[in-house]
């Protein structure tokens, strides 16, 4: 399922209803000005490069081009000239000359998305960019001076990796300049419902349809769930609203099905939705250390409502 394109607009749009991730926007916002570099880290999912777009469009680059790399997907062969382009020539089947990522990318940004995955052989040409704010095009000799902001990103710890010799100390501190540290959905459930709501009007709008009704107790299910692969698996889930049919109840069912026994705080042998309902409220009580006020605001029910449901699961 692919979901609506981000606009430029659109790319500073951050949901943010829990105070972690009002936290992280104040760092980010705070910084976004100024043309140094800025480590992202969170888990897959959690909005990495959306972090970046909002640092590139609050800053005085955002009229120039916006570049995610996907460091990944770039074969060491290629890494030079994909990212400093080369001449006519300069090998095999360069028939044309090519300005690479970070000349095209001139008065603008690069996202280095999982920066993580550069080979470690091929670091120390990044670090030389990041240093000097030059490249050296593949078959010309003569290195050429840009202008370019870099921003990181990555699932994985670098000062880790740096400790374990599999990636260099000196880049590693290079692109932590500022660190910023997004987390994962299952510490900033506050932001469960914010999220739900705000992709449902995105893809009723998407799909040119009515809002979908979101009951409750669905929504209090979705806050206990440990949601893996954080804010991009919810947005899956609310764009399964549109286009399945289903009722947000039997989709709930489905998700929580999929959860291995013991992958997350619920068993995969639920089978109703009154079982689910108990297992989030045990949950719910468990996180909050038993303390009814704060596992009902957790699970965004009025305390008596939780009273009433403690009653009828007899968890009193």
């Amino acid at each position: 399922m692919i979901a609506p394109p981000i606009s430029q607009g659109d790319a500073q749009i951050i949901v943010a209803a829990s105070g972690a991730m009002r936290e992280v926007l104040c760092l980010v916002d705070r910084v976004a000005a100024s043309d140094c570099c800025v480590l992202i880290e969170g888990e897959s999912g959690t909005g990495k490069e959306l972090v970046a777009r909002r640092l590139w469009t609050k800053s005085c680059r955002r009229e120039f081009p916006f570049i995610p790399v996907n460091c990944a997907g770039i074969s060491e062969t290629l890494f030079e000239s994909q990212f400093f382009g080369h001449v006519r020539g300069a090998f095999t089947g360069a028939e044309q000359n090519m300005l690479g990522v970070v000349r095209t990318a001139d008065g603008g940004t690069v996202f280095l998305d999982e920066v993580s995955e550069i080979p470690l052989n091929l670091q120390p040409k990044l670090l030389r960019v990041l240093q000097e704010q030059e490249v050296m095009p593949v078959g010309k000799p003569i290195p050429v001076k840009v202008d370019t902001r870099f921003l990181a990103g990555t699932n994985r710890n670098l000062a880790d990796m740096v400790r374990q010799g599999t990636f260099r100390r000196d880049l590693y501190h290079r692109l932590n300049i500022v660190r910023v540290v997004l987390p994962p959905l299952r510490e900033r459930t506050d932001d469960v419902p914010a999220l739900l709501d705000h992709f449902s009007r995105r893809f009723a709008e998407h799909y040119g349809r009515e809002p979908i009704i979101v009951s409750q107790a669905v929504r209090s299910l979705l806050i206990g769930y440990s949601w893996p692969g954080n804010v991009r698996e919810l947005a899956a889930w609310t764009e399964r609203l549109y286009v399945t049919g289903l009722s947000p109840e039997a989709l709930v069912e489905m998700l929580l099905g999929e959860v291995e026994l013991g992958a997350g705080p619920f068993s995969a042998g639920l089978t109703s939705l009154q079982q689910v309902e108990r297992q989030a409220i045990v949950y719910a009580l468990e996180r909050a250390n038993f303390n009814q006020r704060k596992a009902a605001r957790m699970l965004q029910v009025h305390r008596a409502t939780l009273a009433r449901k403690l009653k009828k699961h007899r968890l009193l």
